[in-house]
Parts: structure tokens; C-alpha cells; sequence
């Protein structure tokens, strides 16, 4: 194996010199080739061959060609670029330290300005997969590779929304799509007041459930204060002080019953969601309208007090369109509507803060 053909194309400097060799391309580009082909370009040439350190070298091997370089010693061949490609720098010259970047399929490189933050770093982050604007990156392993899928993040500091001059929110959403989400969302304080919300020593783990106002706007009660909204004291009576409150939710359930019967099941509850415990007097009417604001069409026989409470004689006596009742001593009642026609209806419970509407009733809610 070996260089069996060597010339010098001397049109124009710096030269080209052309060399056949029966080697590899890996091989040639091997420290001290030229110097072990001597005496074989010695023979070809009649005598040594003259270099430069300016010569290029364009050599055709038994794998392919490629550009060389001569070493200052000139015994060896440094290769220009990768074996059988093409190297086009475009702009040069370039800044040291600075990435290249590829133009082309055929290897055209350019240095476009990216430059490492940290040269002393030796790890490049790479994306993890095809992202989406405006999500939060985050490290998905331990050798830095970021993406933005879904992961419970950390931060061991504080985590701040917006700035002083520029809003910011925190908004939560919950698992189901299209059912709203929870948000803090600061105003204007007046002035350069902070507010911080912070829990009590717990005796165990407690989740707090904000109950439905019934309306758009409402505000927390406060205990302390001169802008306390409601007193405590003000909410018990008796013998012994039990706190107390209006009733401020429900539940209505109608299921079939007798024939021509529904049997409708109502509790009454408090802010937090639970039974009331004691007797409440109530009223409750049939709309045709799911907003509660046109009444039914009077029914065959009407309302009456199945259990868990009585008639309320000083109320509404027009039974076949509404009634007032009393509920028993844990807030909850069973009526029955007996309506021949059985009507679509909505039933409509009558509270202190607001109405409070039920699932529609339809031919299904009365027995055969």
C-alpha cells in the first residue's frame, strides 16, 4: 500500500498537489505517512519532492478522496475536513469560542453569534421534546436535559407573580375541562400594604371549602377588626351558646314515587356545607322556568309534608303551586307533589340569601 502518483498543480499559488494512493483515507491522515511514503514519492518524483506549508493536498485513496493539509515537519497529512464531505465557512472569520452552525446539507457552516453563557460548563441543555410558548421549563433529568410536560416543579425559594407596577396572578384549574378555575388575584391596597394569608397550628390535615355565595360578589366573615362583618357572638343563643347560622345551601332530590307521586327530599345546609341542626321554616314553589322566575302550571293535588317536617299554617296555603313548611330538627324535610300531568317543572326553594333552584322535573321524577 502505497502513493503512486504524485504532481503539483503550479498554476496558481498556494498549490494543490494531487496524489494517488492505494491506501485508506484514515490511513494517510495517520501521524508520519508521508514521511514512511519517501522513498516511493522520491522515485516517482526523480528526486525529493519540494513542499510547502501552504500546499493543499487533494488525494484520491482506495475508499474515496479527501483534503489534506502539510504538517510544518512535513511528515505527516493533517485531513481538512471530514472524509469525503465539503467545508464552506461563510463569513469568516468566525470568533473562537463561539457554536457553529450548518447551512446546508453539504456541510456549509457558519458562526451566527451563539456563544456558550458559561465556557467553563462542559454540559449543553437540549430540549426534550417540541415545546409551546409561554409554558414554564423545567429539568426532567439530572444531566439538564428541559422540557415544559406536565411535572410537579419545585422551587426552593419564593415564587412571585408579576412586580411592584405590574400585575400578576396565581390561577389554579381543576381537573375537569371547562369547569372554571381558582384564583388570587391582588388589587390596589391604597398604599404600600401587604397581605399575607397564613394558617393556624393544625391538630390534622383539613381541607377548607369555600361554599357558593349565591351571588357574584361576597366577602369572608371576620372575626377581629373594626371592619368585622359579622360577630360570633351574635350567632349564638340559648342555655348554652351554640353558634348558629342561616342556612346558606341545599340539596333537592325528587325521585318517583306512588303513582303520580314525587317524592322530593330537601336539607338544608350551612356555609360549610353541612346539616343544619335545628328546625327551619322554608318555603318551596314549582317554576317553569330554570331561573325560577315564571310559576308552574298548578298541579292536580299540589304539595304536601311527606316526613321530617310539618306544614307551615301561617305560610303560602295555595298548595298546588308552592308551600311554606318547617323542616325537622336536622334541617331536612320530604314532601310529595301529586301531579296527574305530570309537568316539567323546577322546584324553587325560598332562602334567606337567595333562591336556590333544582334539577328539572320531568315525567321520569313522577311514579306510573
Amino acid at each position: 500500500m502505497a502513493i503512486t502518483s504524485i504532481k503539483r498543480d503550479e498554476a496558481y499559488s498556494p498549490f494543490i498537489v494531487r496524489i494517488l494512493s492505494s491506501n485508506t483515507l484514515a490511513e494517510i491522515g495517520t501521524s508520519g505517512y508521508l514521511l514512511s511514503q519517501a522513498d516511493e514519492i522520491a522515485a516517482l518524483n526523480n528526486g525529493p519532492f519540494e513542499w510547502e506549508v501552504s500546499d493543499m493536498v487533494l488525494v484520491y485513496a482506495s475508499d474515496g478522496w479527501g483534503f489534506f493539509t502539510v504538517d510544518p515537519d512535513f511528515e505527516s497529512f493533517t485531513a481538512f475536513d471530514s472524509v469525503g464531505g465539503t467545508v464552506d465557512i461563510i463569513g469568516a472569520p468566525v470568533v473562537i469560542g463561539n457554536f457553529p452552525v450548518f447551512q446546508s446539507t453539504t456541510g456549509n457552516i457558519e458562526d451566527l453569534g451563539y456563544l456558550p453563557s458559561d465556557a467553563t460548563k462542559t454540559s449543553v441543555v437540549m430540549a426534550g421534546s417540541a415545546v409551546v410558548a409561554n409554558n414554564i421549563a423545567h429539568f426532567v433529568d439530572t444531566a439538564g436535559t428541559i422540557d415544559d410536560t406536565a411535572a410537579n416543579v419545585t422551587n426552593m425559594g419564593d415564587i412571585y407573580a408579576g412586580a411592584s407596577g405590574t400585575a400578576g396572578a396565581l390561577r389554579a384549574y381543576p381537573a375537569t375541562a371547562a369547569n372554571g378555575y381558582l384564583a388570587l388575584l391582588p388589587v390596589n391596597a391604597g398604599g404600600a400594604f401587604n397581605t399575607s394569608i397564613s394558617n393556624s397550628t393544625m391538630g390534622q390535615s383539613s381541607v377548607i371549602s369555600i361554599p357558593d355565595p349565591g351571588t357574584a360578589t361576597s366577602k369572608f366573615v371576620l372575626q377581629d377588626g373594626v371592619n368585622t362583618v359579622l360577630s360570633v357572638a351574635n350567632l349564638k343563643y340559648g342555655a348554652t351558646p351554640v353558634a348558629q347560622v342561616d342556612p346558606a345551601s341545599c340539596t333537592i332530590v325528587a325521585a318517583a314515587g306512588a303513582s303520580n307521586v314525587s317524592n322530593v327530599t330537601i336539607q338544608l345546609k350551612d356555609g360549610s356545607g353541612t346539616n343544619m341542626t335545628r328546625s327551619i321554616p322554608f318555603k318551596v314553589y314549582a317554576s317553569s322556568a330554570s331561573n325560577g322566575l315564571t310559576l308552574a302550571a298548578a298541579a292536580s293535588t299540589g304539595f304536601a309534608v311527606a316526613s321530617g317536617g310539618v306544614l307551615d299554617p301561617t305560610g303560602n296555603t295555595t298548595i298546588t303551586q308552592g308551600i311554606s313548611a318547617v323542616s325537622s330538627a336536622t334541617g331536612g324535610c320530604v314532601l310529595s307533589l301529586t301531579d296527574t300531568a305530570k309537568q316539567t317543572s323546577y322546584l324553587v326553594l325560598v332562602l334567606a340569601n337567595g333562591l336556590k333552584i333544582s334539577a328539572q322535573l320531568s315525567a321520569g321524577s313522577y311514579g306510573a
